[in-house]
């Protein structure tokens, strides 16, 4: 009986994994499709490969200073004791690769927790908490750099003698914005820690609960935001966070230029606020619960989307879509590649002393 039981369960468990995998690549393939409708894939193919050699590079040393930049704000917002800067790098290498690979950021925020807390020793709760007060901070810069492209876009797509605000204000208002969205994070701590309370209370004394243990995990995040508040790392963490916004989008427009101006399209190109706008979107429709390969073809699906709305040719869209999403990709992974193999290799090192 219990080896039928048995027998049972691991055809279910093998029918559930077929099911998670078969699904999403055929939602992936299937939007693909209907993306290179009309469109020649050996054309997008050597358009790609025929990209600008120095803007590729520019574009790799921006990007990876983007993420010694991240790595850097990982760290500042740990508790001590804190690993060595190096392996923090590492660790962030590794979670970034996997930032698409299932919808929300879930297997970024796993990866990174498991680095920190088996390879480096730091409390899961910091590491979860570090991550998710990095991902707040990411939300606060965006606000003002997308109030400012969508300004920006507005005006240049203003009619002839039509109104718009200049570019003065909407810096102004730009900085307004981003003033509140420093002062949010201020109050980000005791917010976080009321709202603690609700779950807290809702568990009526049973620390093993769910309710507790989410209680727990605010109070958790509550705490390395007043952490970081009260030692005065809040300016900091704000401006390099800033750094990190702005970084991520000149490396993405560096390789839009790369792929434009190798593949000698004429048609205009996405400027650097468009790209904000696009590449805003694109992420937002990428963290919905779409089942998908790596997020292909939802990430191209949104940033064909957006551009095309904006007026670029569809040609154009698709090109800046599959070239930024695959070349993107693939850069990420090999750096993930190469510092889990530095990991391992000092983590050997390490045990062999």
């Amino acid at each position: 009986m219990s080896a039928a039981f048995a027998k049972k369960t691991a055809g279910q468990k093998r029918g559930r994994t077929l099911t998670a995998i078969i699904i999403p690549t055929a939602v992936s393939v299937v939007l693909v499709w209907l993306l290179m409708r009309g469109l020649s894939w050996r054309g997008l193919v050597q358009s790609i490969l025929s990209a600008s050699s120095w803007r590729l590079a520019l574009y790799a040393l921006i990007a990876l200073a983007v993420l010694w930049l991240r790595a850097a704000r990982f760290r500042m917002a740990l508790p001590a004791p804190k690993p060595a800067a190096g392996q923090i790098f590492g660790a962030t290498l590794v979670q970034n690769a996997l930032g698409d690979l299932v919808p929300a950021r879930l297997a970024s925020l796993g990866s990174y927790v498991w680095l920190m807390n088996r390879r480096f020793s730091v409390a899961t709760e910091s590491a979860a908490a570090t991550f998710i007060v990095s991902f707040v901070f990411d939300l606060l810069t965006l606000g003002p750099l997308l109030l400012l492209a969508t300004a920006v876009r507005f005006g240049i797509a203003a009619p002839p003698g039509g109104s718009s605000l200049s570019l003065g204000w909407v810096a102004a208002f730009a900085l307004v914005f981003f003033a509140a969205s420093a002062a949010a994070a201020w109050w980000l701590g005791p917010l976080t820690r009321w709202f603690a309370g609700m779950p807290r209370a809702l568990a009526r004394g049973r620390e093993n609960s769910v309710w507790a243990r989410g209680a727990a995990f605010l109070e958790r995040i509550a705490m390395s935001m007043e952490i970081v508040r009260g030692q005065g790392m809040l300016p900091r963490l704000l401006a390099l966070s800033l750094a990190i916004r702005v970084g991520k989008y000149a490396a993405l427009f560096a390789l839009t230029e790369a792929l434009l101006v190798g593949a000698g399209v004429t048609a205009p190109h996405p400027n650097f606020w468009d790209l904000i706008i696009g590449v805003s979107a694109t992420e937002l429709i990428a963290t919905l619960p779409i089942p998908a390969i790596g997020q292909f073809g939802v990430w191209e699906g949104g940033m064909v989307g957006v551009l095309v709305m904006m007026g670029f040719p569809r040609e154009t869209a698709t090109l800046v879509a599959f070239g930024v999403h695959g070349i993107t990709t693939a850069y990420e992974y090999l750096l993930a590649l190469l510092a889990l193999a530095g990991l391992i290799a000092f983590s050997r090192r390490g045990n062999g002393r």
